[in-house]
């Protein structure tokens, strides 16, 4: 008889080892005759490296190696291409170059955290500094790079008859535009990103947080040289990820590296400051909006312009119109007009709805406007304009069930005890309102694998090559293993 879990109690597999501390994240893990490393930083945002004088530093208690950029001491190696997206487009140590403010110039290795942190401290370097691009004042616009599909970012759609978007919209009835300006913004684990790598002959193991085990693997053995089967990863909790924790960045491969050439387990944690600058961050964007409508609220148009950070070093395509205004509203007149701009700042990666967030922000607040200036109820002007399929391309989606989650959402929130007049409820000195807004995100799908052993004594093992974020991994897989056996989990 199979017995479902939907709508039964399941204790959560991993909720006392969190609550009680005994969950081991990636700097939890020991290792015998373990060493650690301390990453120096550029302290200029672009230029080469003159010299670099770490003398002191090998003089000073318990150091046992300094790795130097340019030096060549440290093997590692390019990203193939077709997993060139996925990480940084330079490989660390390996020439002088200063991509960015905060790029990591040489690594520490000592008997302990603490020596290899003050030695790092008399490490000296000497700079030709070149003024950086720091913002998007400060380069030409350019294309935006395709979308994740391979297909161009940038999308016109029009009506018969219409030349151009500016036409569409100066022949609509009720027109609102809007200008928005995101600033950069960072992720924040829990964890600072922290990797143990240990050798065992031709093969490593590593500790480390990882969102997307099995990417790690491969990237992290292309940067070494190794194939992924010699790469083993570790990582029963992630301790934070937001996108950060998707790629490989300069920690893991250093660390690793190190520890070949070394001889011995390395540890390397970076240090909050350096969070900021050496796992990625959601790019500087700006975004246009513009809305053509008729005066009873049905859209005629839609201009969707957005201009991102792009880091030479590398970084997430930003594609905020894409996401959004080609999802979400039926419209006979289209443009998404991504740009990017090449700055000298630390890569960029996705975070959280990575363009779904900043572009749903720009579209839905122009909505509202168009809201008021129509007259139209909020909700009941996403209604009238829900798109059941994409607008550019008309083909439909697997599944779209928004609408159905406006009118259940109204329903839910009292939204018809709404007062379309700003500041008519009042209590006391509290003024209260109602507003709503859309949020879509794709359900993509790919190949995955699971093993299952049943064993003779009732219990079943399930092996997966998943992670934890905090969402509770380890209690989904032990739901959806075979019931009514018990399961024991394989990381």
């Amino acid at each position: 008889m199979t017995v479902s879990p939907v709508g039964r109690e399941v204790a959560r597999v991993d909720g006392r080892l969190k609550v009680t501390g005994a969950a081991r994240y990636s700097g939890d893990y020991p290792a015998t005759n373990m060493s650690y490393a301390h990453v120096v930083t550029s302290t200029v945002a672009r230029g080469t490296i003159r010299s670099i004088d770490t003398a002191a530093a090998l003089a000073a208690p318990g150091v046992l190696r300094v790795y130097a950029a340019g030096d060549g001491r440290l093997r590692l190696y390019p990203l193939a291409p077709e997993f060139s997206f996925f990480g940084e487009n330079y490989i660390p140590l390996q020439d002088t170059t200063v991509r960015y403010y905060g790029q990591i110039i040489a690594v520490v290795v000592a008997e302990s955290v603490e020596q290899a942190r003050d030695a790092a401290a008399l490490i000296t370097v000497a700079y030709d500094a070149q003024p950086p691009r720091a913002s998007l004042a400060d380069g030409p616009r350019e294309p935006s790079g395709p979308t994740s599909s391979g297909e161009p970012s940038s999308v016109t759609v029009l009506a018969p008859g219409v030349a151009s978007i500016d036409e569409a919209l100066a022949a609509s009835e009720v027109v609102v535009e809007a200008d928005f300006e995101q600033p950069v913004q960072h992720h924040a684990a829990m964890e600072p990103h922290t990797v143990l790598a240990e050798w065992d002959g031709d093969r490593v193991t590593v500790h480390a947080g990882a969102q997307m085990p099995t990417p790690f693997t491969i990237l992290l053995g292309q940067r070494l040289g190794v194939l992924p089967q010699q790469v083993r990863l570790i990582g029963r909790y992630v301790g934070g990820g937001f996108g950060a924790r998707v790629i490989v960045w300069s920690e893991a491969p250093l660390a690793a590296a190190a520890a070949r050439e070394l001889g011995r387990p390395v540890k390397l944690a970076l240090t909050r400051e350096q969070m900021f600058t050496l796992v990625g961050h959601r790019p500087h964007l700006t975004q246009k909006v513009r809305l053509g409508a008729s005066r009873n609220g049905v859209l005629s148009a839609i201009s969707h312009e957005s201009v991102a950070e792009r880091p030479a070093a590398g970084g997430w395509n930003m594609l905020p119109g894409e996401s959004t205004s080609d999802t979400l509203y039926n419209t006979p007149n289209l443009r998404i007009k991504p740009q990017w701009v090449i700055l000298d700042m630390p890569g960029s990666w996705a975070m959280r709805a990575p363009d779904e967030a900043p572009g749903a922000f720009a579209l839905e607040t122009a909505m509202d406007e168009l809201a008021v200036a129509t007259g139209v109820d909020p909700v009941e002007l996403r209604l009238r304009n829900y798109a059941t399929v994409s607008p550019s391309t008309g083909r439909p989606w697997s599944s779209k069930h928004l609408d159905e989650c406006y009118r259940d959402g109204a329903r839910r929130f009292g939204w018809s005890a709404r007062s379309a007049t700003p500041r008519a409820r009042v209590d006391g000195e509290w003024l209260f309102g109602m507003g709503m807004s859309s949020a879509a995100y794709p359900a993509a799908r790919q190949a995955a694998s699971v093993r299952i052993r049943l064993l003779d004594d009732d219990t079943a093992v399930v092996s997966t090559g998943t992670s934890d974020l905090g969402t509770g991994a380890w209690t989904m897989v032990a739901v959806a293993a075979p019931t009514p056996w018990g399961s024991r989990l394989s990381g």
